[in-house]
C-alpha cells in the first residue's frame, strides 16, 4: 500500500522456509498498491513451525511481512496384514479342508482387498470364498487334495489391495491312502470315480444314502449286459466288516434285470454274493454286509444287469462303502428334546453360530432362537434325525417368526429330508412376519423311513434388521 509519495515498482522475495518445503511468489514485483500470492508447498519438512518472510525492495525503501507456518505429520497411509489359520493342511489323497484367511488394518483406513490362491499342486485345488473382502473381513481357502502327489507343497493366498499387496501360505502336506482300506467309498471325491475300475453305463448321482452323491451303476436308458465298479483292497490286521448301501430301480423281474454283488477273496481265491440277484423298485435304501479276514486282500465289485428291453432300463445306486462294525441301528421313533424344555440344544445338531435357548415359548419355558438379535450373514439352523413309526404319523412344529425386513432378503424355513428316498420337501416356506403370533407345520411320514428336519433362519447381515425365529413343541404323533 502507499504510504507516502508516488507509486514505484517493489521486488518481492520470499525467505525462511524450511529443508523440504518451498515457497513461491506470483507475481515476483508489483506496483505499490498491487498484490502477490505467497504459495507454500509443505513439501518433507520435518513437523515444526517455522517463520517465512516475504521481502518488498523499492528504489526508496525496503519492507517485510511474516507468516508463521506450521507443519504437522501426514497421515499414515492405508495398510493391512493378512493371516491364515491353519497355517498347515495334512490330507489324504481325495481329501479336502479348509484354511480361514483373515485380514486386520495395520494403519490408514480400510478399502477393498482382492484374493487370490496359488501353489496349488496338479491334481489338486485351492479355491476362495469370498475372493474379495474389506479390511478387517475374511475369507476362507478350501483346498481339494485330488489327485496330487504325495508330498509337502507350500499354498500362497495373496490380497492386494490400492495400496498394498500382502500374503500369507499354509502348507499342504497329501499323503496316500493307507495300505487297507476302502477308498472313496462315499463317492464325494470331487475327482470322479477315484479308486474305482468302471465297466460299462456308471455315472455320479445326487441321488445319496449319505452325502451328496452315490455311484449309478446302469442308465436310465437301456443297455445289454453287466455295468460295474469294483475295488481291490486289503483288510486291516484285525479284520472288520465291509458293508454298503444299495438302491435299485428295476421295474422288470430278476429273471432279465438285476442288481448283484460279489466279494472276491484274492488271498484264497475264493468268491462270495454279498447281494443275490435282485429286482426292486421301492426307492429305499438297503444294506449288505460281509465279514473280513485280516490282512487280505480282497475285490469288491458292484453290479447291474440290463437286457436291452427299451421300456424297463436298470439301474442301481450305490454308496456309502466302508469297512467297520455293521451299519447301526435306525434312529429312534421319537424327537429328542422337541420341546426344548431341558434349557439346552441336546439332540439337537446345530449349523452357524447364531443358535440359542430362548425364554419366549410356545409351551413350557424355552424354545429354540435360530438367527439373533444381532445381524449376520447367512442361515443358521438346527437339525435332528430320526425315524418315522412304523405305522407311519404326523411331524408338527410350532414357529414365530422375527423378522422386520421383506423375505427377499431375510427370512425362516424349515426342511424335511426323506433319508430313505432321498427326497426333500419344504415344510415352511420362506417366510418373513413380524406378528408376534405362533403359528404350526405338519407334514406326513411314511412308515419306518429315517427323516431329517431341519429349522433355519437366514439374515443379509443388515445391521438394522437382524432376524430370528423361535421354534417349540417338535412332536410326532
Amino acid at each position: 500500500a502507499l504510504t507516502s509519495g508516488s507509486t514505484e515498482t517493489i521486488n518481492l522475495t520470499a525467505s525462511g522456509a524450511p529443508n523440504g518445503a518451498s515457497a513461491t511468489l506470483n507475481p515476483t514485483s508489483v506496483t505499490t498498491g498491487g498484490g502477490s500470492t505467497v504459495t507454500v508447498a509443505a513439501g518433507t519438512a520435518a513437523p515444526g513451525t517455522y517463520t517465512l518472510t516475504v521481502t518488498g525492495t523499492a528504489t526508496s525503501a525496503m519492507h517485510s511481512a511474516t507468516v508463521t507456518l506450521t507443519v504437522t505429520a501426514a497421515p499414515p497411509p492405508n495398510d493391512f496384514s493378512i493371516t491364515a489359520s491353519p497355517t498347515t493342511l495334512s490330507l489324504v489323497q481325495g481329501q479336502t479342508g479348509t484354511s480361514a484367511i483373515s485380514t486386520a488394518l495395520t494403519s490408514g483406513s480400510t478399502e477393498t482387498i482382492n484374493l487370490t490362491a496359488s501353489g496349488a499342486p496338479n491334481g489338486a485345488s485351492a479355491t476362495l470364498n469370498p475372493t474379495s473382502v474389506t479390511t478387517g473381513g475374511g475369507s476362507t481357502v478350501t483346498v481339494a487334495a485330488g489327485t496330487a502327489a504325495p508330498g509337502t507343497y507350500t499354498l500362497t493366498v495373496t490380497g492386494t489391495a490400492t495400496s498394498a499387496m500382502h500374503s500369507a501360505t499354509v502348507t499342504l502336506t497329501v499323503t496316500a491312502p493307507p495300505a487297507s482300506g476302502i477308498t472313496n467309498g462315499d463317492f464325494e471325491d470331487p475327482v470322479v470315480f477315484t479308486g474305482w475300475a468302471r465297466v460299462g453305463s456308471t455315472a455320479i448321482s445326487s441321488t445319496a444314502h449319505g452325502g451328496v452323491a452315490a455311484a449309478q451303476v446302469g442308465s436310465g436308458s437301456p443297455f445289454n449286459g453287466d455295468s460295474s465298479v469294483a475295488q481291490t483292497f486289503t483288510a486291516p490286521a484285525t479284520g472288520g466288516t465291509l458293508s454298503f448301501w444299495y438302491r435299485v430301480v428295476c421295474t422288470d423281474t430278476v429273471t432279465y434285470d438285476w442288481a448283484t454283488a460279489t466279494l472276491k477273496d484274492n488271498t484264497t481265491g475264493t468268491t462270495a454274493t454279498m447281494l443275490a440277484k435282485t429286482c426292486t423298485n421301492t426307492t429305499a435304501w438297503n444294506s449288505a454286509s460281509a465279514a473280513l479276514t485280516g490282512s487280505h486282500s480282497y475285490t469288491l465289485t458292484l453290479i447291474d444287469h440290463d437286457d436291452n428291453y427299451a421300456s424297463d432300463p436298470t439301474y442301481t445306486l450305490y454308496d456309502d462303502v466302508a469297512i467297520g462294525a455293521p451299519p447301526p441301528p435306525p434312529p429312534p421313533s421319537v424327537i429328542t428334546n422337541g420341546d426344548f424344555e431341558n434349557g439346552s440344544l441336546s439332540g439337537w445338531t446345530s449349523i452357524g453360530s447364531a443358535t440359542a435357548i430362548s425364554g419366549t415359548s410356545h409351551t413350557g419355558s424355552w424354545s429354540a432362537r435360530i438367527g439373533s438379535t444381532s445381524a449376520f450373514n447367512g442361515d443358521s439352523s438346527i437339525a435332528q434325525t430320526f425315524a418315522a413309526p412304523s405305522t407311519g404319523g404326523t411331524l408338527t412344529f410350532w414357529y414365530r417368526v422375527v423378522c422386520t425386513d421383506t423375505v427377499t432378503f431375510d427370512w425362516a424355513t424349515a426342511t424335511l429330508r426323506d433319508n430313505t428316498t432321498g427326497t426333500t420337501t419344504t415344510m415352511l416356506a420362506k417366510t418373513c412376519t413380524n406378528t408376534g403370533s405362533w403359528s404350526s407345520k405338519s407334514a406326513t411320514l411314511v412308515g419306518s423311513h429315517s427323516y431329517t428336519l431341519t429349522l433355519i433362519d437366514h439374515d443379509d447381515n443388515y445391521a438394522t434388521d437382524p432376524t430370528y425365529t423361535l421354534y417349540d413343541d417338535v412332536t410326532l404323533q
